[in-house]
């Protein structure tokens, strides 16, 4: 297991910006580029690929029993959400940052004691995530908004994504709910017809939007994809059913939850969350410090 040390330090605050914009911005272009639809072929690859791209088996149980600390989780991901917000990311890098910050909490431990891990982790994550998904990714300290604890110097968050993708195997193009998201769509509104962009785009903010709690982790991404893509089309689940690797009473369930968590997480953008370990803020020196994260042991 890697020993982690203090990074280098910029500073404990952020610069100003401005007020974010509450819309995710349209990122269903990489969708529309006249690439055919998925094969049912590949996508029963991917299913079969997709548990290669999940947390560990035991992880959602050690949340829930607290053996890993809930906190931690929480605190990173308010952080990602924030910060997609003021940068204008698309709920696809969200989906992909949860995805590598879940699969690495799930085989690593973060150090007791230690808050610029998590914050350092959740930068680490959401770095790598717009380096697959987005077209415009800022410098790293650029990078650094949504009012974090730490802000870091380049080669401190570039040590820890070496980590990440070492823990990660370097499997970074991840299977996620939104890699189904078009092909469930269009087998919904029949096999030769592009999915609306408009469906996509909600799509994408429902998984990024719900997944986000512990409760999802449960389930499996392809599962996930087909209940958000029947919710988001108003077809009833007992009504329809579109392949025959899925469960329909799990995508039911799934649907239960959406639909019972799906006004108050529509409406928790990453403005109105707020989080409880930022009532203080930690006073630590400028000054570099001479010590790095280490390497996998």
């Amino acid at each position: 297991m890697a020993e982690f040390m203090e990074p280098n330090l910029v500073s404990t605050k952020t610069t100003n910006f401005d007020d974010a914009k509450n819309n995710f911005v349209d990122t269903t272009s990489i969708f529309q580029m006249g690439f055919p639809l998925e094969s049912e072929e590949i996508v029963r690859e991917m299913i079969e690929k997709e548990r290669q791209h999940s947390p560990r088996d035991d992880y959602l149980k050690r949340l829930r029993n607290g053996d890993l600390d809930f906190n931690v989780r929480n605190q990173a991901l308010d952080w990602i959400w924030k910060a997609c917000e003021e940068l204008q990311f698309g709920p696809l890098c969200i989906c992909l940052a949860m995805n590598y910050l879940d699969r690495f909490l799930s085989v690593h431990d973060l150090p007791n004691g230690k808050a610029w891990t998590v914050q350092l982790l959740a930068v680490a994550c959401l770095s790598l995530a717009a380096k697959i998904e987005e077209t415009n990714v800022p410098e790293l300290i650029h990078l650094q908004v949504g009012d974090p604890l730490f802000v870091f110097e380049a080669k401190s968050v570039q040590r820890m994504e070496l980590l990440v993708l070492n823990v990660l195997r370097w499997r970074l193009r991840a299977v996620t709910p939104c890699s189904y998201v078009r092909y469930f769509l269009s087998k919904i509104n029949g096999y030769d017809q592009e999915p609306h962009s408009r469906l996509i785009s909600r799509s994408l903010q429902v998984i990024a939007s719900t997944t986000k709690g512990i409760d999802f982790l449960e389930f499996r991404a392809s599962e996930i994809a087909a209940a958000v893509a029947l919710s988001v089309s108003g077809e009833h689940f007992d009504k329809f059913s579109f392949f025959s690797h899925l469960e329909k009473e799990r995508m039911k369930k799934i649907g239960e939850m959406i639909e019972r968590d799906g006004s108050s997480s529509s409406s928790q953008t990453p403005n109105n969350m707020v989080l409880q370990y930022k009532t203080h803020r930690y006073s630590l020196s400028t000054a570099s410090v001479s010590s790095s994260l280490t390497s996998l042991s």
